[in-house]
């Protein structure tokens, strides 16, 4: 293998070669970032000869697929790149994605990188895989997005390792909060046309998937920039009719987007599954006006009780950030008591983390690291208390589930349910099977349940690696 590695400038990649090029993948960071690996895959295999293998064996690249949300994401990006280099020294190692995007001279310095591609050259695998192989310096292929960039992504019909697929149909950001990366990451807000989702999601009930996660940068601005404009709610409408057998779930929106119509479709809707994952980020009013975030703590006091009143245990998760400079200890109790009165399900804690470049890491009245990991205890722990209380109040009903991979237990499978909580399951169904399940307790913190009906049995394996 290290022969041939170190032969890769002669290598002819084109499909008629008969050689493959081994190429392994490792995602960091959201759902739209795990699509975007996979769309990577999908052009590669569509353009070369090349054998897409898991990370932990021998490969020609390496791939890492970046997230900048955090200085952490970028310093584990940075580590496992090291790792890479170590393990297979004839490798060529390349970063793409976000922190590829944002900091791409920075990459480039680091020894053992190869390859620093964004966001907007990533999917041209034609332009940059072939030169990563035969270069003997590191690529820099990053350019800034275009004024209107048009949404534009391979369609793909598998998700390794996944039993339920993600489909984005936005990408972007217009909002610009004051700690936040990813307007300069992803670029201007854009949305997937109605067709092209619908030929998206054809693919994967095809390939056998039950439920699938409509994902998005700022989800809740779909369609606003397409014409004539569709407002999320009917995109929704569309996919369901048009799609009767496949469950729907939404990644993330703001509780200003929180509407109405969106409320009636959850009620109408059985197959739009009953949870939600809101991007609250602090239930401060003046923490959200520094943030620079569109609405104020009582709109979203009111859309969570909106929406944990559609129906029964429905799934309420949320993004808070720690920290934010000049938190008060007033502030940051007025996020605290939000946690606790409202029927969160499960939250995502944040530590707020300076971003080079955004306007929050100059602020003055930058929070003592010690009070910020005070307050991110008190919200873990209280995050910890609302999660036990929800899932103690799934026992004894009845559910509907999609089964994933071997559980964490010994002899058990995991299982997803329609609201986000994890069952454990004794029955040995195919990753992929849709079922109900009644839940029928919890040991060490964890739900047990057994299946009471197949709905749809997953032909083998569908969570492919």
């Amino acid at each position: 293998m290290s022969e041939n590695l170190q032969q890769l400038k002669t290598i002819d990649i084109s499909e008629s070669s008969g050689q493959a090029i081994k190429v392994a993948f490792w995602t960091l960071g959201c759902r739209l970032n795990q699509y975007d690996t996979e769309g990577m895959k999908t052009a590669m295999s569509g353009r070369f000869a090349v054998e897409i293998v898991p990370w932990s064996e021998e490969a020609h690249v390496y791939v890492l697929n970046s997230c900048t949300v955090t200085g952490k994401a970028d310093q584990e990006c940075r580590r496992l790149a090291r790792q890479a280099k170590r393990r297979h020294p004839n490798a060529k190692v390349v970063v793409a994605g976000c922190y590829a995007q944002t900091q791409p001279e920075a990459l480039a310095k680091v020894e053992e990188i190869d390859g620093v591609v964004g966001n907007t050259n990533k999917d041209d695998v034609a332009q940059w895989l072939p030169r990563v192989l035969g270069d003997d310096h590191p690529l820099l292929a990053v350019s800034d997005f275009e004024e209107h960039p048009v949404f534009d992504s391979p369609l793909i019909d598998s998700f390794s390792g996944r039993s339920r697929a993600f489909v984005k149909i936005q990408d972007g950001c217009n909002l610009r909060c004051a700690y936040c990366l990813i307007w300069q990451a992803r670029g201007p807000g854009r949305s997937r046309t109605e067709q092209d989702i619908l030929a998206q999601l054809q693919k994967l009930v095809e390939a056998g998937y039950p439920e699938t996660i409509l994902a998005g940068i700022h989800l809740g601005g779909y369609g606003r920039d397409l014409e004539p404009k569709l407002p999320l709610v009917n995109l929704l409408e569309n996919c369901l009719i048009q799609f009767p057998q496949l469950r729907i779930r939404l990644s993330s929106i703001h509780p200003n987007e929180v509407s109405p119509e969106l409320l009636e479709m959850y009620r109408a809707n059985s197959n739009l599954r009953p949870h939600l994952h809101i991007s609250l980020q602090s239930g401060s009013s003046s923490v959200l006006k520094r943030m620079k975030r569109p609405y104020r703590s009582e709109r979203a006091w009111e859309a969570m009780r909106q929406v944990a009143a559609v129906v029964p245990h429905f799934g309420i998760g949320a993004d808070i950030i720690v920290g934010f400079p000049g938190e008060t200890d007033e502030e940051f109790e007025e996020t605290r008591r939000m946690v606790e009165e409202l029927a969160f399900s499960y939250l995502h804690v944040f530590r707020f983390s300076p971003r080079p470049g955004t306007p929050a890491a100059s602020m003055e009245n930058q929070v003592h690291p010690e009070t910020i990991s005070r307050r991110s205890k008190i919200l873990r722990e209280l995050a910890a208390q609302k999660k036990d209380s929800f899932e103690r109040g799934l026992i004894g009903t009845e559910r509907e589930v999609v089964i994933e991979s071997e559980g964490e237990v010994v002899g058990y499978r995991n299982s997803t349910t329609d609201n986000y909580a994890t069952v454990l399951l004794a029955e040995d169904l195919p990753a992929g099977t849709l079922a109900m399940v009644k839940i029928t307790g919890m040991n060490g913190g964890k739900l047990y349940g057994a299946v009471t009906q197949v709905i749809q049995e997953a032909q083998g394996e569908i969570s492919r690696g």
